[in-house]
Formats: structure tokens, sequence, C-alpha cells
């Protein structure tokens, strides 16, 4: 089908500036009536209402960005938007139906209609994959709780092309090639094959143009859990984690280079990524610096002093960024503490030569966190060189006021304490000089994201 010129609409932006940030409505309270919009929208609602009345419900995708009712979109790159709104009828064969409205003068017209079999719409981008000004729309619709469909159309007024369908485990649309169209990028488990990650490209067509493969161990990449983002000099690359060996997980890394999908952590002995293999899943991938480049978390069990367990009380965090060859390069180290919420950058001078031990008052008001210098030797006493503490409680304020304190967050310290519900306190310790300034400990420490979390 060739794409065709004749989408017009009228200017959308302004009455959604209100409040409704590119969306008519979003609780689920709301899903049966569209808020009182300006005038210029009423049209719209008749042409909304009528589908109700034809028997339609509203079916808002159920994951990603836009989880909205009724969208707005550019599809045709004219600078004006379309509504787009999802419906469910129930009796119908394909019973989920998106609905694309265009605006003629001051009325809305339907200008087509992509249907779907399923249960419901999991999600929904709008991408550009070619070099005509149209959006493509890309669909995941849900089959079953555990199946799903990915399709991808190209509109036109009146008429729906399916450019492609597969099912998958996961997926992600990113520029990959710097060619500034999004590709596509399906990892799939297979039962009657190995795993592997399949790239999609248009040239004339949507198809698939190469294939790479996955780590040999996995059990399965999550939906969701493919991340997009830069190694180092700028190479794009999408970071696909998988679960591996029962409780951990393993990161592939593809780039694409002449067109060439490629994992470039794959070990070719081994046939799985071994460099990122990690048994601590606490933390993800992120740009930890702020540097503008993806860094990957080694974690690494902390030996405790005089404490033997099965288990490890306390990992440090060693980040790492990868090149373009797959080769790993160290950022820095953290102890990072989940359980009460905050990060800590470790001085350069410590090396290895670190212990940790947890003494918190009961009750919980006060938690704390005190960092010693030890060499391993259980006959050699560690040396504290620090103490960060997490306090909470109505004589929060009065525990970070006691001497040799110092407050780390909020950042307004003391004067702006009154209004968290949370202070975070340092204290230098006297074994060991670390030879950080208290500015230096409030550089190095940071509350977590809470994306980060494997548990989140």
């Amino acid at each position: 089908m060739k794409k065709r010129g004749g989408i017009r609409t009228a200017a959308l932006a302004l009455a959604l500036s209100l409040s409704l940030s590119g969306c008519f409505f979003r609780g689920a309270d709301e899903l049966y009536a569209v808020p009182q919009p300006p005038k210029d929208y009423e049209a719209l609602k008749v042409r909304l209402s009528e589908v109700i009345a034809a028997g339609g419900e509203y079916a808002a995708p159920l994951s990603g960005e836009l989880i909205q009712t009724v969208q707005l979109q550019d599809l045709d790159g004219d600078g004006q938007k379309e509504a787009i709104a999802f419906f469910r009828f129930s009796s119908d064969e394909k019973p989920l139906k998106i609905y694309i409205f265009r605006q003629v003068g001051e009325e809305y017209e339907v200008l087509t209609v992509i249907e779907g079999a399923g249960t419901a719409i999991n999600c929904v981008d709008y991408v550009q994959m070619d070099d005509e000004p149209y959006k493509e729309i890309v669909v995941s619709w849900q089959m079953s709780e555990q199946v799903h469909s990915l399709a991808a159309y190209s509109i036109g007024p009146g008429e729906v092309e399916e450019l492609l369908r597969t099912d998958y485990n996961s997926y992600k649309l990113y520029d990959l090639d710097q060619d500034n169209q999004q590709e596509l990028v399906v990892f799939r488990t297979p039962t009657d094959g190995p795993p592997q990650a399949e790239l999609y490209d248009f040239h004339g067509v949507l198809g698939k143009t190469d294939t790479a493969p996955l780590s040999g161990g996995i059990t399965a990449v999550a939906d969701g859990g493919v991340q997009a983002g830069y190694l180092m000099d700028w190479v794009p690359a999408l970071f696909a984690v998988s679960t591996y060996g029962g409780n951990g997980t393993i990161t592939d890394i593809f780039t694409c280079r002449d067109g060439k999908l490629e994992n470039i952590t794959l070990d070719p002995d081994m046939g799985e990524s071994r460099e990122t293999v990690q048994f601590y899943t606490q933390v993800t991938g992120t740009d930890i610096n702020n540097d503008g480049i993806m860094e990957l978390p080694q974690p690494t069990p902390l030996v405790d002093y005089k404490i033997t367990t099965a288990t490890p009380n306390f990992w440090l965090i060693h980040w790492r960024q990868f090149d373009a060859q797959g080769e790993a390069h160290p950022v820095f180290t953290t102890y990072h503490n989940d359980r009460d919420g905050w990060y800590f950058i470790l001085p350069e001078t410590l090396g290895n030569n670190l212990t940790l031990a947890r003494s918190d008052l009961p009750g919980g008001g006060e938690r704390a966190v005190t960092f010693s210098y030890w060499e391993g030797d259980e006959a050699v006493e560690p040396k504290p060189f620090l103490t960060i503490y997490k306090l909470t409680g109505t004589n929060r304020v009065s525990r970070a006021s006691l001497p040799g304190r110092f407050v780390l967050f909020p950042a307004e310290g003391l004067a702006g304490a009154n209004d968290a519900n949370t202070i975070y306190a340092a204290e230098f310790r006297d074994g060991w000089d670390c030879g950080l300034t208290e500015d230096e400990v409030r550089e190095r420490f940071a509350i977590i994201k809470t994306d980060w979390l494997g548990n989140s």
C-alpha cells in the first residue's frame, strides 16, 4: 500500500495542556466519561460517544509509556495531531479496535480502524521506521496472560497495511544504526531453537534483516527487560537482561554495524556473555555517573569481619562501561544500600580493604552502616572511618544534630529537614583517614532511584 498524503487535522495541543498532558483521561473511574473539553473537542466527543453506542468500551493499553485511552499523535508529520482511541467490542471476532480520527473543518471523521484479536492491547508505539513523513504504529496484542503478538502497521485514509507480525518475549524500538529511523529488535526464546535477537529494518518493506544469538544459558528475556543506551564513544546499543542460573541475570549487549546485528559481549567459545553475569540482582544497568554512557553493575560479595554466613550480608557494586568491542572499563565502586534507599561511592584509596557493619537502634528510627578499613586478617580489628545514618521519626532533626554528625540529605541540610520525613546524615570515625571532606562525602552520597531495583 502506498502511503497517502491526505491526512489533515486541526491543532489539538492547546486544550490538552489544561492538565491533560496529551490525553483525555487516565484513571479507571474516568474510562466511561470524557471530561468536558473546550468547544473545539465537542465534535470528537460525539464520535467517541458513537463508538460506545455501537457497543464499544474503552480498552487502554496495559503497559508502556502510552497508557491513555485517547492519545494525540502527529502521524503524518504535518505538525498537527490525530486522535487515537482504544476500544473493545466483546462480541466481534476481532474485538480490539484502535480508532484513528482526523478533523475536517469543524467535524471529526474516522480516518481508519486497526483491528486485532486477543484479550487486551498490551502496549503501543508510534515510530518513524522509514524516510517518509508518516509514523508507523507498533502494537503488542495480548493473546493471553503469557502470550503476546507484535505487529506493525502503516496507515492511510480508510486503509491499514500490516507490515509485520511476530511472537516475542521482549522487543525494543531504537535507532541502532544512527540513520534517524527506528529499528525494531525482537528477542525470542523459542522452544524449538536457540534464543536470539532479530533485527527488523525498513528497506522498501519492513522485514527481518539479521539475527544474533542471545546467551545460551538464559531462561527468558523478560518483557520490558531491554534498555537502550550508549556505549563508550557514543555507540548506540541495546542491553538485554535475561534470567540466568535460576536466581541470577545475564546481560547481552547488541550493536548494529553495517546493517548487521552483533552481540558484542558473547564469548564465542562458551556461548554466553560471562562478563555480565550477576547473582545479586537488586541493581540493574543505569547511567550512574550522568555522563550519557550506560554503566552495568558487577556485584561482588563483601567478606564480613568475624561473621560466617552462607549468604553475604553486603555487596560491593563495581560499575563499568563497555566499548564497541565488548571490553569493560571500570568507572567506580559503590556500596548500594537498597534496604535504606541510598548508595555511596567508595574512596579510590580504599581498594578492596573494606568491611561493613550495621548498628540499628530498636524501633527503626535510626539505621546505621559503618564503613571500616580492613585487610582481611581476622586477628586485626577493622578501622572504622565513616558511618551513614538513615533517621526517621519525630526526633530525626535532633539526632542529625548530634556532635560530629553532618547532614547529607535533604540538600538544604537541617534548614530543610523539618519538611522531610527522612534525614540522611554521616559521621567521620577516627579509625582510618579516608581522605574525604564533608562536602566530598555529600558528593559521593545519593538516593537510589526506585527503577534501579530489580523488585520495584
